[in-house]
């Protein structure tokens, strides 16, 4: 017969191990710089960031997505600044 004691180290044991292997799963991987014709799988974006410009010019921009697997992945990718919108 297992002692209660025992049963809570191994409870603490197995929410430790699943939680590990949760973080790992949303643990982000390095930047993937956009190349044409590179295949992405994307199944939620979380974020895009630019930086600010008052000039009408290519950017760089860094999207934050979560793939098929749930795992986080940012993609660096060139695109025009918000200032183009704006006539400037």
């Amino acid at each position: 017969m297992i002692s209660k004691h025992a049963k809570t180290l191994a409870s603490i044991f197995i929410t430790s191990f699943v939680l590990l292997l949760s973080g790992n799963a949303l643990a982000e991987s390095p930047v993937t710089t956009y190349k044409y014709g590179l295949k992405l799988d994307i199944a939620k974006v979380l974020s895009i960031s630019k930086p600010k410009t008052h000039t009408c010019k290519p950017v760089d921009h860094l999207m934050k997505y979560v793939d098929s697997t749930g795992k986080i992945q940012t993609l660096k990718f060139k695109a025009l600044s918000d200032a183009c919108s704006k006539g400037h």
